[in-house]
């Protein structure tokens, strides 16, 4: 993806930036736009997902710990696993009262960002992320700050404006196209070949074979020691961090693919807003499934009566 602003990785590769996103104004678009199946959490997941790794890992920038606002208490009945997932993500979830405010978490990434672009001479570039919230203002103030701001949003300004405004938006689609699409032939791998349920079909696999490949196992360990707190788990995010795992030795679809043959694990299609989606069932009866499983709830005991035998140990260097 070619960014605006001219912004290329050799310029940026020692310049700090910022991220801010609007989580009340992004679930509610996506709530209201998308079909009946959609969770929004898993677009904005996506989303978030694919436009951090454009910024740290293509643009080079050193970015600071994104920042994401929303009154949790209120959409959290919606999916109270909203604030966990985006602290995995490595994202600050930050409260904003919205029940006094419809649009406190605007106003609040406003006051923000200028307070930090008073405060800090090193940040070169702010990226607001949103639904259909524009920054417009925003925008404006820092490219007279001399500092680069862009929102990604789902509803850019109209072609009128587009030609006025073209480096300071970029269009949502083009991440969650890069994301959802990044393995656009995962169940057709001859490699990999593993078959996806079409949606509904929620029933653990018949078939159970042992699992031997110490591979395989490992990235079951990884699946549930990441993942193991979902029902569903999204597909790309999760070949993202098997990929960040094993390296360039072992492609993800292969290792899914030995894992849905033993039947430790299924994939199902989902019907989503903008575009459909894969995910990944765990089979919590597969032995090898169970073994890792209670291993790993050993471990936890097992460190907790360390703790609490050897309070002192907790709190040393």
């Amino acid at each position: 993806m070619t960014m605006p602003n001219r912004i290329s990785p050799d310029t940026a590769s020692t310049q700090r930036a910022c991220m801010f996103v609007d989580y009340d104004n992004l679930f509610d678009y996506i709530d209201r736009n998308a079909t009946e199946r959609t969770r929004p959490k898993y677009v904005i997941n996506a989303l978030l997902n694919s436009a951090l790794h454009h910024v740290k890992q293509e643009l080079k920038f050193n970015l600071d710990a994104p920042v994401a606002y929303a009154d949790f208490a209120s959409i959290g009945s919606a999916d109270p696993e909203i604030q966990q997932s985006l602290y995995l993500a490595g994202l600050e979830p930050r409260f904003v009262p919205a029940s006094l405010q419809s649009n406190a978490s605007e106003i609040q990434i406003c006051v923000d960002v200028l307070e930090m672009l008073q405060d800090r001479e090193d940040v070169r570039a702010i990226f607001l992320i949103t639904g259909n919230r524009l920054y417009l203002p925003l925008l404006n103030f820092c490219q007279r700050k001399n500092v680069r701001g862009f929102a990604i949003t789902f509803q850019p300004p109209g072609i009128n404006y587009s030609g006025e405004y073209s480096d300071l938006f970029i269009h949502a689609d083009k991440f969650l196209n890069e994301t959802l699409h990044a393995y656009p032939n995962e169940e057709e791998s001859a490699e990999a070949s593993t078959p996806v349920r079409p949606s509904g079909l929620t029933t653990a696999p018949e078939k159970v074979i042992e699992i031997t490949d110490e591979t395989a196992l490992i990235a079951l360990e990884i699946i549930e020691h990441f993942f193991g707190q979902y029902e569903e788990i999204y597909l790309t995010p999760l070949l993202r961090k098997l990929s960040d795992m094993f390296g360039d030795h072992d492609d993800p679809k292969v290792i899914v693919g030995k894992l849905n043959d033993a039947g430790a694990v299924w994939l199902e299609k989902r019907k989503g807003f903008p575009f459909n989606y894969t995910v990944l069932l765990i089979n919590y009866h597969h032995p090898s499934v169970i073994a890792i499983h209670e291993a790993m709830v050993r471990e936890d005991e097992e460190s907790y009566e360390q703790v609490e035998s050897n309070p002192s140990d907790a709190y040393d260097d």
